[in-house]
């Protein structure tokens, strides 16, 4: 993965998850938050968790879930964590779980369930500590989100590359145009699927194509294709 923060951006279907699954492979330490528990219940190579979250107390019960990061300080590991509810909670807590285990690259499916828009204020400290310096504790954050509005801001204007797959909404097509020529904004609502415009810090914003037949999720069935 490119850089220690990476966004990916765009409708359902158009590649922005399968891209993020695509860039965190090579890592050797990751966590993907699944919100949906559908299709990346069926991803292959990983562990899955499935901690249950107690409301009234605020906290997971058991230690199946915590354990497994006790046991895997010092290893390689691919875990999958499907959070049902709470999401913001849950990200909080366990951002706070990974400061310890430092050397990780944390991806958040959905980041909009997670970290909506709102003031600087209302991001809770340790998501905010994660995903704008986490590079201090050798923490990696991606995620992707149908549109970027439904980010929050914070995060979105920290994101050292990001990939924005088609976008038809008008307020999120201007939103992307603060980061890209006005010819590639132009673009966005008609770009094919597996096709983005990848802007970064580093290099002038590009229309990428070279990921089209390349990688692909889990197989859906119709009756899941709702859920994204």
């Amino acid at each position: 993965m490119e850089g220690y923060s990476q966004l990916n951006f765009g409708k359902s279907f158009t590649g922005k998850t399968a891209r993020m699954i695509h860039e965190i492979k090579s890592e050797p330490r990751v966590v993907l938050v699944d919100p949906k528990c559908a299709q990346l219940a069926k991803l292959k190579g990983y562990d899955h968790q499935w901690p249950y979250f107690h409301e009234d107390e605020g906290r997971w019960l058991g230690k199946d879930f915590t354990r497994y990061f006790e046991r895997r300080l010092a290893v390689k590991f691919k875990l999958v964590v499907h959070f049902r509810s709470h999401f913001r909670e849950q990200l909080e807590l366990l951002c706070i779980l990974l400061a310890s285990v430092k050397r990780v690259t944390l991806a958040v499916d959905e980041l909009g369930l997670f970290i909506p828009p709102g003031p600087a204020g209302a991001l809770p400290p340790a998501i905010t500590s994660l995903a704008v310096s986490g590079r201090h504790e050798g923490i990696k954050f991606t995620g992707t989100a149908q549109r970027p509005s439904l980010v929050h801001g914070t995060v979105r204007a920290n994101a050292e590359v990001t990939h924005w797959y088609r976008i038809t909404e008008r307020y999120d097509v201007e939103i992307a145009r603060k980061y890209m020529p006005d010819a590639f904004a132009d673009k966005l609502p008609s770009l094919p699927d597996y096709v983005c415009i990848e802007t970064s810090d580093r290099k002038p914003a590009f229309c990428d194509e070279s990921y089209v037949g390349k990688f692909k999720l889990p197989a859906v069935s119709p009756a899941e294709k709702g859920l994204f």
